[in-house]
């Protein structure tokens, strides 16, 4: 997920120096100069065939039919948050039932394509502000928007491998086998 972040920071001091160089300028509304037209229209259509490509990816692989079946929906918002940040620390609670923590570290590893939904996401609010950069308003707004995306894409990519993590860890544990086989 280190690429994300990168290319961002490519692709947004390649438009500066253009725009300098081009005497672009960022405080009037108008139209956006032909690179940055061509530039966003590329991003943007790269994006959402990221996006597509990721979901078709998840339906085929059965992911999107396994999360919508998951017991983790059966439970309440806070019991599933308090299973979430057990799995994220590595720490089951007390008196927290392994299975159930099982099915969440499971949840949360299965979860990790997102992340390329995301990464399309961010490619796309990309491409969209440079196609129609009118003011710097619009451009904060889509970049926020990007910003946003990005971060959201490592959180679901971090937590999927602390969720497989996890599983790695208490495989041998006979609550975890008794789950994984029923």
């Amino acid at each position: 997920m280190v690429g994300v972040p990168l290319v961002g920071a490519v692709v947004g001091a390649l438009v500066v120096e253009l725009a300098i160089d081009q005497d672009w300028s960022f405080r009037t509304g108008g139209r956006p100069p032909q690179w940055a037209q061509v530039t966003g229209i590329v991003l943007t259509v790269l994006g959402l065939v990221i996006e597509v490509a990721a979901i078709v990816r998840a339906a085929r692989r059965g992911l999107l039919r396994s999360q919508r079946r998951s017991p983790m929906w059966a439970m309440g918002m806070r019991h599933r948050s308090r299973l979430t940040r057990q799995v994220r620390r590595g720490t089951p609670g007390p008196e927290t039932d392994l299975s159930a923590l099982t099915v969440a570290a499971r949840a949360m590893a299965e979860g990790g394509w997102w992340a390329s939904v995301a990464v399309g996401l961010v490619v796309l609010n990309v491409g969209q502000a440079l196609v129609r950069v009118t003011t710097p308003l619009f451009l904060a707004v889509f970049g926020g928007g990007a910003v946003l995306f990005a971060l959201v894409g490592w959180q679901v990519h971090r937590d999927a491998h602390r969720g497989a993590a996890f599983l790695r860890r208490h495989a041998s544990e006979p609550a975890a086998d008794s789950h994984a086989a029923g």
